[in-house]
């Protein structure tokens, strides 16, 4: 593949870029912790090397699996020299379009909490051969529309949601029991924020007092449930703006808002502008 020494590796107007990382490309371009540029599968073919996804340290070797999604800072700290990885990258506009973003936001919190997985020998060998096809159709140069492209990242991450059910609670991390209420309340979040934006509703979901909820959500996350809950509304309302012909009012009614003016002021609180703002924009 080509030489890559910036953020560039998803330019402007490309919604996907395949490669074998031959030239320690992502050693240079990932040198220091960086924010990701779109969403990146990259799998290590063969050697070992140890990244850091936010804040956690992962040691990667064949068969290793890591998910970055768009702006989680990605860091390789250290690799072997027979290092290789074979990697797709999606961009931040397309995986943030509506349809993309209801299929696949069930998804998100399960890679959140476990962005790197070992895979077994047969998954391995099917998402590898996956990517090689994908490199092989850009080397021909053959054309790919962005629905064709939606649904090749699609089924990547259905094809994973499977990978991750499989293994089950056995293969799962450990956690305090904090750590497993702020798991568990994610789960939730995807089901019902459309809907749901009381505290009080998810405190009796998980049999907690909303006192207790809040207060454990802010010591695990350094965040409010209030804000956990505005960051979906706000990235559904985003995707819908950004590819959708639905109009301000439709948005406001699918995420349960009665009032547009409450809707636009909501969205404003959180993104500096309004929303047709937004979608000009």
């Amino acid at each position: 593949m080509k030489r890559f020494d910036k953020l560039d590796l998803l330019p402007e107007g490309q919604d996907m870029v395949a490669g074998i990382d031959m030239t320690n490309g992502f050693g240079r371009l990932f040198q220091v912790s960086a924010p990701s540029p779109g969403c990146i599968f990259l799998l290590c073919m063969r050697g070992s090397c140890r990244v850091k996804i936010h804040l956690t340290h992962y040691d990667l070797k064949q068969g290793s699996l890591a998910i970055v999604f768009p702006g989680v800072f990605f860091q390789l700290l250290e690799q072997s020299k027979d290092c290789r990885f074979i990697f797709v990258g999606f961009s931040k506009k397309l995986i943030e379009g509506a349809k993309l973003f209801s299929y696949t936001v069930e998804y998100t919190p399960y890679i959140l909490e476990r962005p790197v997985i070992e895979m077994r020998k047969e998954t391995y060998e099917l998402f590898r051969d996956s990517i090689r096809l994908l490199i092989r159709r850009q080397k021909i140069k053959e054309e790919m529309g962005e629905m064709q492209i939606s649904l090749i990242y699609t089924q990547l991450l259905l094809s994973l949601g499977g990978v991750y059910k499989k293994r089950g609670d056995d293969d799962s991390p450990r956690y305090n029991r904090n750590q497993e209420i702020v798991k568990e309340l994610l789960r939730i979040i995807v089901q019902y924020y459309k809907t749901e934006r009381n505290v009080s509703f998810y405190a009796e979901k998980l049999h907690l007092s909303p006192q207790h909820l809040s207060t454990t959500v802010k010591k695990v996350t350094g965040k409010t449930l209030t804000d956990i809950l505005s960051s979906f509304i706000i990235r559904d309302a985003q995707a819908k703006l950004r590819s959708t012909d639905m109009t301000v009012q439709e948005i406001a009614y699918s995420l349960n808002f009665s009032d547009i003016s409450f809707f636009g002021k909501y969205f404003k609180r959180y993104t500096g502008m309004s929303p047709k703002q937004y979608r000009n924009m």
